[in-house]
């Protein structure tokens, strides 16, 4: 076997290509292994950020290795395996199976013409496990053999059209040229399997000695999106110095409750306990369980800690504001938007807007947690399988940046919040969200949240077309959280050069620019190429969960969203004949001023 190198980036080994998710490159079609199979781990470089371990429950990130010259023999890489190794000839169709003695260093060609061989479109998942593995197209084909035809030639299958045959998968076949026996791909289908006793041999695409799963298979195309639901987490390096404002954790482990509740916090007293913590220390309950389930070594419920991470980067915010909050990876600095200014958008923009925090330099530590296959309810497969006592780890990558912070004034978006409109445009997506199997990767359903991550999803529009950034190199955080009367939205980029970027960001923060940036973003979002279609939209999107959302007005790139295109409506923000948005103030400014 030969070694053959292929790129991509360091970041991107964590998301969107981290362990067990598909890698398409020229044609080629390749897994992402879990971490523990990469290099040894005092090959790889190690990542600190305290705060994020801690709350993971782990006590080591460690990156991808870096390679400046991937051409280079002693070059450390991260293996991959191809798959689906099945693979087919473009020329005469033949089928082979491409197996690691194969591999020369070259493009896979076919051994009968020299054909290029592409990937099979089709492969199998557990609908539970999270396991994956090829289509077992030899098995598949030949228990519709005809009776007393005992074959199971691997080496004379052929993927092609059936003659005169229909269009769609009925219309193609995959026939055993050594025995006659052909399976047209409308056959190929979950009820088949289970009507014939496939069930699932508990294996990943590295792995070859079968485990003991057995439940249901499901036939998806190999680059569907149900075949890897990555779990990530990401923190911003906030500074030690704000322990001021952040000391939540140290008040709570003081607190004479919480070692009954570190030992009970699988019981049905624990949210009680919770909760009284939480109201004593003047934090969520949430954030009180995460430090319970991290101090018993546990890798916490991810919705439950990506809110405990939020709510010290919010605070760390409100501190920076204060001019508390400063150090090497959080520069940051305040823009001040005048109540009392002449200029009436600027007037109503500091009526909704508390603060803008203009962060010239951060540091993101963004790890990959594991991988669901099929759906989100699936088991989570680990991004490292551990074997032994060996110390647990997760693989991570940093990023160097800078991005604009907008804290909005919470009496203003409560009092927008509580209005009966309101309520009454979201209740049918409250519903839809109350039923979803997505609900579990969101964060929880409120009308400030859907609000507040439209108005994120705008300003990347925005600052797109205006900071010198690709739509996909932004990224969004929103932090809302009612309960704390915490509302923010956070929308940065960042680079694994430790230079950083190189402010276009930031300069859309200044106060000569942030005033205009923030009008132009909610003009924009009053009209749409698609309404009225858009705007009158019923709910739509994955189980219902957007309204007036689409491709042309709010959707953004998968690598920017961090709630998976849901829960978006800019018509909470643009306003309606029933329903007041939450920037009518700012767009009547706007219309007055023009």
């Amino acid at each position: 076997m030969s070694k053959r190198t292929l790129q991509v980036s360091v970041a991107q080994l964590i998301s969107p290509f981290g362990p067990g998710a598909i890698v398409d490159i020229l044609g080629e079609s390749f897994v992402t292994l879990t971490a523990d199979r990469w290099p040894k781990r005092t090959l790889l470089p190690e990542i600190e950020c305290p705060r994020l371990s801690d709350r993971l429950g782990v006590q080591r990130f460690y990156g991808p290795p870096p390679s400046e010259d991937p051409g280079d023999p002693k070059a450390i890489s991260v293996n991959v395996a191809r798959f689906p190794s099945w693979l087919f000839c473009q020329t005469c169709r033949r089928m082979t199976r491409w197996t690691a003695k194969n591999e020369n260093g070259a493009a896979p060609l076919c051994p009968h013409d020299s054909g290029r061989l592409v990937p099979m479109r089709f492969v199998v998942v557990c609908r539970e496990r999270s396991h994956a593995t090829d289509v077992p197209w030899v098995d598949w084909v030949h228990r519709v053999a005809r009776e007393g035809v005992i074959c199971k030639d691997g080496e004379h299958l052929r993927f092609q059209q059936v003659q005169g045959g229909s269009q769609g998968l009925s219309g193609l076949e995959v026939k055993c040229d050594a025995c006659g026996t052909r399976r047209t791909l409308g056959e190929l289908r979950s009820d088949v399997f289970s009507r014939e006793g496939t069930t699932c041999r508990g294996i990943q695409p590295w792995e070859s000695a079968w485990g003991q799963c057995g439940k249901p298979l499901e036939v998806i195309q190999r680059g569907a999106t149900n075949f890897h639901y990555g779990e990530s987490e990401a923190a911003i390096d906030i500074p030690a110095m704000t322990a001021i404002v952040l000391d939540a954790t140290d008040r709570i482990t003081q607190h004479p409750l919480f070692l009954g509740l570190k030992d009970t916090i699988e019981s049905a007293n624990a949210p009680v306990l919770a909760q009284m913590i939480a109201d004593a220390v003047d934090v969520n309950a949430e954030t009180v369980v995460a430090v319970a389930r991290a101090a018993n070594g546990d890798v916490a419920d991810l919705a439950t800690t990506h809110t405990a991470i939020l709510s010290e980067e919010f605070q760390a915010f409100r501190a920076a504001a204060l001019d508390q909050a400063d150090e090497a990876n959080f520069k940051t600095r305040s823009v001040v938007l005048d109540r009392e200014s002449e200029d009436l958008v600027e007037r109503a923009l500091a009526g909704l807007f508390e603060s803008v925090i203009l962060v010239d330099r951060l540091r993101e530590v963004r790890v990959s947690l594991g991988f669901k296959r099929y759906t989100p309810d699936a088991d989570l497969v680990r991004s490292v399988v551990r074997t032994g006592d060996e110390a647990s780890w997760l693989p991570a990558a940093e990023g160097f940046g800078e991005g604009i912070f907008l804290k909005l004034a919470a009496d203003v978006v409560n009092v927008w919040a509580s209005s009966p409109a309101v309520g009454g445009r979201l209740s049918e997506l409250s519903r839809n969200f109350d039923d979803s199997r997505y609900a579990n990767r969101l964060h929880p359903f409120s009308p400030q949240y859907v609000a507040l991550h439209s108005l994120a999803h705008a300003l990347l529009r925005e600052f797109s077309f205006t900071s010198g950034y690709s739509a996909a190199s932004l990224r969004e955080r929103v932090y809302c959280d009612p309960g704390a009367n915490d509302y923010g939205v956070f929308v940065y980029t960042t680079s694994s050069d430790e230079e950083g970027t190189l402010g276009g960001l930031v300069r859309e923060g200044e106060r000569d620019r942030i005033g205009t940036a923030l009008a132009r973003a909610a003009e924009q979002l009053s009209w749409c190429s698609n309404d009225p279609v858009c705007s009158e939209a019923n709910p739509q999107n994955l189980d219902g969960l957007n309204l007036a959302a689409c491709h042309s007005c709010l959707l953004a790139s998968e690598t920017s969203c961090e709630g998976s295109n849901l829960l978006l409506d800019r018509m909470l923000l643009v306003g309606n004949e029933a329903t007041e948005g939450l920037l009518k103030g700012v767009i009547d400014a706007v219309d007055r001023s023009s």
